[in-house]
């Protein structure tokens, strides 16, 4: 098989592969189709990732301080494509950061977890995502966020996962790690048509700017007070951002960070990649510096 022949049928792979979100209480309610294979990813020294060791910074939690910018989930439930593409977004902004699969974030404590600027949850199956962290990690990434400011970005499946009542009590949340308070987030259908895998959505943004993104089976995101930093052409959230605690949480429903390849599926994109946009809530989230919102 030639080169050329190889890089066709990898593009093939990446493109069309797909695996189910899960909402809670069903194997098929809001289910985002992720656009790559999610594979599992259990070892502690899996060959994508060196072994996460940290150090723990000497600072109380009313003293924030991290050690290492940027923490890029990329377990079980997590589409390969996607933390792939997040990994080389973080690297372009020139942060430092760890990859960390399912058993390598069970294996963090706490105090671990909140060594890092911020958490990046990724696209993917969100039910899968939680089936595959114990109810410890859950738990210790939201207390991370809420009680000592570690900021948290999730791109669709990362977004379903952020958003729990549970979010300001020690409880087990019931599905994700509720790292921020509101419903279990409603799934989005573009123009109300529930037959499409992916599209290509228009978003708006409070300076009257809009922009397509990829939409891959993802959730409106909450309608929180000064919070919502793009919305669907219905009118319903699709960027949203708040405070929980002494962190700082944005989450997105389509992807501003997918890569080329997805619109082989999602359609025509007028106005090319929106990387600024994942960059921009990666930055909010980090530095605690809210994005200008409707």
């Amino acid at each position: 098989m030639t080169q050329r022949m190889k890089y066709f049928l990898l593009v093939l792979i990446s493109t069309f592969a797909t695996a189910a979100c899960n909402g809670p209480g069903s194997s098929t309610a809001a289910s985002e189709r992720s656009p790559a294979a999610i594979l599992p990813d259990s070892s502690l020294e899996d060959p994508k990732n060196p072994p996460v060791t940290v150090e723990v910074p000497n600072a109380t939690p009313d003293q924030r301080s991290y050690t290492i910018d940027a923490l890029i989930f990329n377990g079980t439930g997590v589409s390969v494509s996607d933390w792939q593409n997040t990994e080389i977004i973080v690297k372009s902004l020139g942060m430092n950061y760890h990859l960390a699969n399912s058993a390598q974030l069970n294996a963090m404590t706490l105090d671990e977890i909140a060594s890092f600027g911020l958490i990046i949850v990724p696209g993917g199956s969100g039910g899968t995502i939680t089936g595959n962290l114990t109810t410890a990690t859950r738990l210790n990434v939201r207390k991370a966020v809420r009680d000592r400011g570690v900021g948290y970005v999730g791109f669709c499946a990362g977004a379903w996962v952020a958003v729990g009542p549970e979010a300001d009590t020690d409880q087990t949340a019931g599905y994700g790690m509720a790292v921020a308070k509101g419903d279990v987030l409603p799934y989005f259908w573009p123009d109300g048509n529930s037959s499409l895998v992916a599209a290509m959505v228009p978003v708006s943004f409070p300076d009257g700017s809009s922009r397509e993104l990829v939409w891959w089976g993802g959730p409106s995101t909450p309608e929180w007070s000064d919070g919502v930093v793009a919305r669907y052409k219905n009118g319903s959230p699709a960027i949203s951002q708040t405070r929980s605690g002494k962190g700082f949480v944005v989450i997105s429903g389509p992807h501003p960070e997918a890569p080329e390849g997805w619109r082989l599926t999602a359609g025509n994109d007028s106005d090319g990649l929106d990387y600024d946009i994942a960059i921009d809530m990666i930055k909010a989230a980090i530095h605690q510096r809210p994005l200008q919102a409707f």
